[in-house]
């Protein structure tokens, strides 16, 4: 299984019929190799990426703590997916 790199905190893999998306663990208290999480199982590349976008302001590195910072973080999600995809 070959992981496809979103960025430093997410990855995807595409299995027939399948887009898995998985995020990095926060906790410094995850086991060695288990410190990935499945964010979602998708039928498209798109819904999973919209729905990374979507849940960008949840998983960015730090929190946001105003609307203007939500805003900004979903803002600098599409961006980056924008560039990947280019």
């Amino acid at each position: 299984m070959k992981y496809i790199k979103i960025d430093e905190n997410s990855k995807m893999i595409v299995d027939d019929n399948n887009y898995t998306l998985y995020y990095k663990i926060k906790d410094s208290k995850a086991k060695e190799g288990k410190n990935w999480r499945v964010g979602g199982y998708f039928p498209t590349m798109e819904s999973l990426l919209n729905d990374w976008v979507t849940n960008a302001p949840a998983n960015a590195t730090e929190p946001p703590a105003t609307l203007k910072e939500v805003v900004d973080v979903i803002k600098s999600a599409k961006k980056h997916i924008a560039k990947m995809l280019a």
